[in-house]
């Protein structure tokens, strides 16, 4: 069947069209998401992914001119586009669950049973207090403290400016050593 008949059926019968459009396209749609999604999603992710894909191209029947261009390669732009969000979503989720999970259940292994328990309270306690900083200030530290990277980096990453990660951090030690120690705030 070709672009311009499923078209068509698409807008005669959108449900028959959009089972023609997800038969034919499944697979490229598939190895798209894939390629973006399997370092850091689940099978359960890649199929929502794949989901929202014929989701946003049913939603968007209208926009499309095949002038222009094939279905193929709106489905494709779509797939490509969905997968990105998708990915930042998770490597932002990630980045909140895993190093907090990652960073609590940390054990020195040479430490007494009481002393990794007096550990593992003052780095929850920490983390607790990082993540009370707020968004993106709380990320900020994640991943400049925990992941090592670089001021220019996260500003890159996060869409900000360097100087402003650099204040942010000077001002959120502050605040944690108020939260963690109980010095004054701004001394």
């Amino acid at each position: 069947m070709d672009d311009i008949s499923i078209f068509e059926k698409l807008k005669e019968n959108p449900k028959d069209g959009i089972n023609d459009v997800i038969d034919k396209y499944s697979g490229l749609v598939y190895s798209i998401v894939y390629s973006k999604l399997s370092k850091l999603g689940t099978e359960e992710d890649i199929k929502e992914c794949i989901s929202d894909v014929f989701l946003g191209f049913y939603n968007q029947i209208d926009k499309i001119d095949l002038g222009k261009g094939t279905l193929k390669a709106y489905i494709a732009i779509i797939a490509n586009n969905k997968a990105i969000d998708f990915y930042r979503r998770l490597e932002k989720n990630s980045i909140r669950t895993d190093k907090y999970e990652e960073l609590s259940n940390y054990k020195d292994k040479s430490a007494a049973p009481e002393t990794e328990i007096i550990k593992k309270e003052e780095r929850k306690e920490l983390i607790d207090a990082i993540h009370s900083l707020g968004e993106p200030d709380s990320e900020i530290f994640i991943r400049k403290y925990y992941m090592g990277q670089k001021t220019k980096e996260i500003a890159n990453i996060l869409s900000i400016r360097d100087n402003t990660v650099d204040k942010k951090i000077s001002r959120g030690l502050k605040k944690l050593r108020v939260l963690i120690g109980g010095c004054e705030y701004g001394k």
